[in-house]
């Protein structure tokens, strides 16, 4: 089974990349809130809810090997949300929300100099830029402005059928999941985007509930 926390000598260590060939890539797609973690952050956190205990618990057991896995077998990993950097200006006093609660979940996770999960750069004007790995706006659209991105991050054609399968979606929102299905990407159980959001939603997802041929 995968496990989540490893010792802190251990928790650092990326793993080594195997190359693929381009068409055998896979982007697996996480959002964040119930699929990654246990209870919804709110999309907003701060206090307790930042400590690393609290973090520990509500982060779903095996998640962190399931990706080490992935990545080390060449394939790429991507965390859509709907998570938004505003939300933190929603409450006074210090919280974290969008890419910076995200990115504060995986440091956590994976170590404090990881760099699995990558929130975008601003460049010099201030400005987002495109490269980054965590991608958190409520863009309230099914998550396309999030598919668009990664289409264009990965070079994927979204008018290839075989592109759009390389894209394995884990994802708790059944409308989501079946918007995702809809444009040919992979889902947990192939054509039930009901099925496969309850799948994404369940607390062992990465321990029990995760089909073989989804992780090969």
């Amino acid at each position: 089974m995968f496990g989540l926390f490893r010792k802190k000598k251990e928790i650092t260590v990326e793993p080594e990349y195997k190359i693929v060939p381009a068409g055998e890539r896979r982007i697996y797609v996480f959002d964040f809130d119930r699929t990654i973690t246990i209870l919804h952050t709110g999309a907003l956190a701060y206090g307790n809810e930042l400590s690393p205990s609290f973090i520990q618990k509500n982060v779903k057991k095996g998640f962190a090997d399931f990706v080490r896995t992935v990545i080390s077998r060449g394939h790429g990993v991507y965390i859509a949300s709907y998570n938004d950097d505003a939300n933190a200006d929603l409450v006074e006093g210090e919280a974290l929300s969008g890419h910076d609660l995200i990115k504060h979940y995986m440091d956590q996770v994976f170590g404090q100099e990881q760099t699995i999960f990558k929130p975008p750069r601003e460049n010099g004007g201030g400005e987002v830029g495109p490269v980054g790995n965590i991608i958190a706006s409520n863009s309230q659209d099914l998550k396309q402005y999030h598919l668009e991105i990664i289409l264009r991050q990965e070079g994927l054609d979204k008018k290839n059928p075989d592109d759009m399968k390389r894209i394995y979606l884990l994802e708790d929102d059944e409308d989501v999941v079946r918007f995702f299905m809809e444009k040919g990407c992979t889902t947990i159980v192939p054509y039930s985007a009901s099925r496969s959001a309850d799948t994404a939603a369940t607390n062992t997802l990465f321990t029990s509930y995760m089909p073989a041929t989804f992780i090969a």
